[in-house]
């Protein structure tokens, strides 16, 4: 077979489907379509309440916003995880078999899906090819939610190319560490839960004394809405409190990773 019919077949492996782009696009159609609405609603409420009032809210959404991006980071990160370790697992198995490495590969891609499914399909599509495979770990490893698994990959491919290992040593090796080290991630995830619940119900605590200033007839929630000294008291105490709950999230997403 020519390098030209072999290229196409590589590219016809690796090339995205119209099921896998077609969502993406009407995800970013709907965005595009949803941020004038948004910019529109911050508008009117910016007219109709105080400037402290609707930048106190900001701060809220804003708050918000990152908080549920970063927790969608996070779900994608332990799919890519699970997936990633189905993925060697069928790998190692087929390795240990007696399978070349590029039918491991292949069949390793067969059996996963999503980001771990195209990896697996590009490397194993150089490996056909007679590209450098390490290299193209590596590129798979810049786009991935887990850089550091598919580094190691890399490395282990590295050192049996080099140095004439066996690949399923190296693999079962990997795979053994990758499965290792999401255990510990998950045991360290599940000891934060506490320091996180204490961090959201500090953030809270303000809007506590707040109801129970408002009980007693002080009529705080009056002094804060209204313009001067109390809504850019409450700015500063939302950006505080926001801010403080931001810096626990990412201090508990540092140890966590």
């Amino acid at each position: 077979m020519s390098t030209a019919a072999l290229a196409l077949a590589a590219a016809l492996v690796i090339w995205p489907s119209r099921q896998r782009r077609l969502p993406t696009l009407q995800r970013v159609r709907r965005r595009r379509r949803m941020w004038p609405l948004l910019v529109g609603c911050a508008g009117v409420g910016a007219w109709l309440v105080p400037l402290p009032v609707a930048l106190a809210a900001g701060v809220i959404a804003v708050t918000v916003a990152v908080r549920r991006r970063d927790r969608d980071t996070a779900m994608k990160r332990r799919r890519e995880s699970a997936a990633l370790q189905g993925a060697l697992d069928v790998l190692v198995g087929e390795l240990r078999i007696g399978a070349h490495p590029v039918d491991a590969f292949g069949a390793a891609a067969g059996e996963s899906e999503g980001t771990v499914a195209e990896g697996m399909r590009a490397v194993a599509a150089r490996a056909r090819l007679g590209a450098d495979v390490a290299a193209g770990l590596h590129d798979v490893a810049r786009g991935s939610q887990l850089p550091g698994h598919w580094e190691r990959l890399a490395v282990c491919w590295r050192l049996a190319q080099t140095h004439g290992l066996a690949i399923g040593t190296l693999m079962r090796a990997a795979h053994e560490d990758i499965v290792e080290r999401e255990r510990l991630s998950a045991r360290v995830r599940a000891a934060m839960a506490g320091p996180r619940t204490t961090a959201l119900v500090l953030a809270g605590l303000p809007v506590a004394g707040i109801a129970l200033g408002q009980a007693i007839g002080a009529a705080p929630v009056a002094f804060l809405l209204k313009p001067g000294a109390g809504g850019w008291l409450l700015v500063i105490g939302v950006i505080l409190a926001c801010a403080g709950l931001l810096w626990s999230d990412r201090i508990t997403a540092e140890v966590t990773q």
